[in-house]
């Protein structure tokens, strides 16, 4: 049975996790690229790297511009769209499919049963919509509130991956010198050092 050959419809976050998650070293699939939204400037000027990859793709796999969609589907021989990306309308959402659909390809998401991480620990998970909704007050309040109880808590924050992807490959955050070290940007400094100032450890990174 031949591979399916897969396009990934992002915005350089869930897109990267969902392919690292259920793509990766997937041999019934071939991922042929990513597209990138206009969420994260630059993005399509860059590939998935090849070190993050996994061994069935040693080129790495590129990033094109979400508006080329019709065309990739076309040239790429695409199966199967995967939409990966979120704070946007239903509206859009189901516009992306039909571009997809009239260009010949199935459109699909992935579910929580193959995407969803396993942990050993209690996990609570802070989700939103939209940007600005508030999970990172809502967040900062959580670990506020188990500290009190006397738990140890530990933040881990979907990556920003606006740098270097390998370098972002995991990072770790205890001291406000690790912000340096990883040169994060003001938006990511804005985001972790309230964690760090009060003696949480907080983890992120493009492949966690």
């Amino acid at each position: 049975m031949r591979q399916r050959n897969i396009l990934i419809i992002g915005s350089a976050g869930r897109d990267f996790h969902n392919f690292n998650a259920y793509f990766k070293d997937n041999e019934e699939y071939n991922v042929v690229g990513f597209t990138g939204s206009q969420q994260i400037p630059g993005i399509t000027e860059k590939k998935y790297p090849a070190e993050l990859a996994g061994n069935l793709y040693p080129e790495g796999i590129p990033i094109y511009a979400e508006e080329e969609l019709p065309r990739l589907i076309k040239e790429l021989n695409v199966d199967d769209c995967v939409f990966s990306y979120s704070d946007v309308s239903y509206q859009h959402v189901m516009g992306v499919g039909a571009i997809v659909n009239a260009a010949g390809a199935n459109y699909m998401m992935l579910g929580p049963r193959d995407t969803m991480l396993k942990s050993k620990k209690p996990v609570i998970a802070v989700c939103a919509v939209r940007t600005g909704s508030g999970k990172s007050q809502t967040s900062r309040r959580i670990v506020e509130l188990l500290m009190g109880r006397g738990l140890k808590v530990v933040a881990v924050r979907h990556p920003m991956p606006y740098g270097d992807l390998v370098a972002q490959r995991v990072q770790r955050f205890a001291e406000l010198e690790d912000m340096e070290k990883h040169n994060c940007t003001i938006e990511e400094m804005e985001e972790y050092e309230p964690y760090i100032v009060r003696g949480n450890v907080l983890y992120a990174g493009v492949d966690y």
